[in-house]
């Protein structure tokens, strides 16, 4: 009977530090659309990147015009992500501690997050995937967000912390942060120019298409009542305050 007990502790131990061994090596996981989400390093990185900087500059030169748009394909923001924004510092202003290599991957409706999160000595890949779309409920340039999943490395996980650490840096730009749930899901709604009394644009348009982004455009002078757009993705009926 003893002897059948050690054998039954090491059978136990033993499966433990197999499942254990498993948990870490899916939580260390890389998923394979991180990886085809980076360019090679060289002169097409480069120029991907600079596309990218041109196109914001265009937008930043143009959004007070009565109409605007910009398109950002999902290849010139993730070079821009491994050139322009290490070597001008912006990366270091604006990504909470422990997170770096932000990538991003587009669909049609629908855009993953990826990016690596240093967890004591573990590092980890956290990617997100989420709903997007241009609310329409009376409110002029609020966006919404639905998180559908959310995964370190492999294992799904529900960190709610963590994104809230990753939208206070939204707060401290200016952009209001209210969480929603949808179907069970979260929701975080983005209203931007929040702390202006008198917002000066309206977004118009906001689609996700198969590898890029289009948003498109208005100013608006102060005092002009804001009204929604017919046609515009709307904020569904059925999310209650979370």
């Amino acid at each position: 009977m003893k002897r059948k007990s050690v054998l039954f502790g090491i059978g136990v131990a033993l499966f433990l530090a197999s499942v254990g061994t498993v948990l870490v090596l899916l939580f260390l996981h890389e998923p394979a659309v991180y990886a085809r989400s980076s360019l090679p390093e060289g002169e097409e990185r480069q120029m991907q990147s600079g596309e990218f900087f041109a196109e914001f500059l265009r937008l930043s030169d143009e959004i007070h015009n009565k109409e605007w748009d910009a398109t950002f394909s999902e290849k010139s923001i993730n070079s821009y992500f491994e050139e322009g924004f290490i070597s001008s510092g912006v990366a270091k202003s604006v990504l909470p501690e422990g997170i770096s290599d932000p990538r991003v991957a587009i669909e049609p409706g629908k855009l993953r997050l990826a990016f690596r999160y240093k967890v004591g000595p573990w590092t980890t890949i956290i990617s997100i995937d989420m709903c997007m779309w241009l609310a329409s409920n009376g409110e002029p340039n609020v966006i919404a967000l639905e998180l559908q999943s959310l995964h370190a490395g492999s294992l799904p996980i529900a960190a709610q912390s963590l994104l809230e650490q990753i939208f206070e840096t939204a707060r401290q730009n200016g952009i209001k942060v209210i969480w929603y749930r949808y179907h069970g899901n979260p929701v975080a709604l983005l209203k931007f120019q929040a702390d202006e009394p008198h917002p000066t644009i309206q977004f118009l348009n906001l689609q996700l298409k198969s590898g890029k982004i289009v948003i498109q455009g208005r100013s608006i002078d102060a005092g002009i009542q804001q009204v929604s757009f017919p046609g515009l993705p709307v904020q569904p009926d059925s999310i209650t305050a979370n």
